[in-house]
């Protein structure tokens, strides 16, 4: 059978410290739950399209709930994504440059990616400090305290650093 450049990517490096095994179980088990928050969003527009156009009695809060769970499914999948190699990357750039640049390249972009989770979480918790002390709710049929919605950026932009913070480290230390 032959693999496909494109779409076939090695699989990621075991982890070999404790650390690593924790970031890597902690982003496995959040992809999971970032699973789980993509099934849900199939069952509730299911529900609720089932109910709008055959019962006529739409989910009351559907879209609501299901912007929550789009939030929930990029936050918790974005580590585990980032950690497989799975994510966005622009492949032309980077096979211009020789393998030296390369590896600096692909430090950098850790870099950025470590930037970019900061400062997403960083945000998110004062996002979420203010939700809470102000007790804000959202204004759809669900009535959802704000901060549980906004937890995943916290949660995620974190993760997300630690796993991009241990893949420069195992460049560095030439694992990778």
């Amino acid at each position: 059978m032959r693999t496909d450049p494109e779409i076939d990517t090695p699989p990621a490096p075991p982890p070999r410290g404790r650390v690593e095994r924790l970031a890597a179980l902690l982003a496995q088990g959040f992809g999971l739950l970032s699973v789980a928050s993509v099934v849900a969003m199939l069952v509730v527009t299911s529900v609720n399209v089932v109910g709008r156009y055959f019962l006529g009695a739409p989910l009351r809060g559907a879209e609501e709930l299901t912007g929550f769970l789009v939030i929930a499914a990029v936050m918790f999948g974005a580590a585990e994504a980032h950690r497989r190699g799975e994510h966005i990357a622009i492949d032309v750039v980077e096979g211009a440059f020789p393998p030296a640049l390369r590896r600096v390249m692909t430090v950098v972009g850790h870099l950025a990616v470590i930037v970019f989770a900061v400062a997403m979480a960083w945000t998110g918790w004062e996002t979420v400090a203010f939700s809470r002390s102000f007790g804000i709710y959202s204004p759809g049929y669900t009535g959802t305290p704000m901060w549980i919605v906004q937890l995943p950026l916290v949660i995620g932009g974190a993760l997300l650093a630690l796993v991009a913070a241990l893949k420069i480290a195992a460049i560095l230390t030439r694992r990778a």
